[in-house]
């Protein structure tokens, strides 16, 4: 596969078809897909656990984000750049191996 076929924007294209293509847009809803979302985090939970490769799981987790940005507009570039935006500037602590925001401590 070339590098132009592996670009994040042309595999989140090709995506967003697959899930067109398939009645997953208007066929599903936000609340039915947020569902999916927390069955393959528990997916990369348990592959994590047991110390196994979780790329699939982390690419599930990204399709189906890709479901919901597609079904409210959104893209991935904005989606980052509005969390960017939001935590650029954060300060914090980590306590027991888990980031604390200022403004929580």
């Amino acid at each position: 596969m070339s590098d132009d076929s592996r670009s994040v924007r042309v595999l989140e294209a090709r995506i967003r078809g697959w899930h067109r293509d398939r009645n997953l847009i208007e066929g599903s809803t936000d609340k039915d897909q947020f569902a999916k979302l927390i069955q393959e985090c528990g997916e990369l939970s348990d592959n994590m656990c047991k110390g196994k490769d979780m790329r699939d799981d982390i690419g599930d987790i990204m399709v189906v984000l890709i479901n919901i940005m597609e079904r409210n507009n959104y893209c991935l570039v904005d989606c980052l750049d509005t969390a960017w935006k939001d935590i650029k500037d954060r300060k914090g602590k980590m306590i027991d191996g888990i980031f604390v925001k200022e403004a929580d401590l």
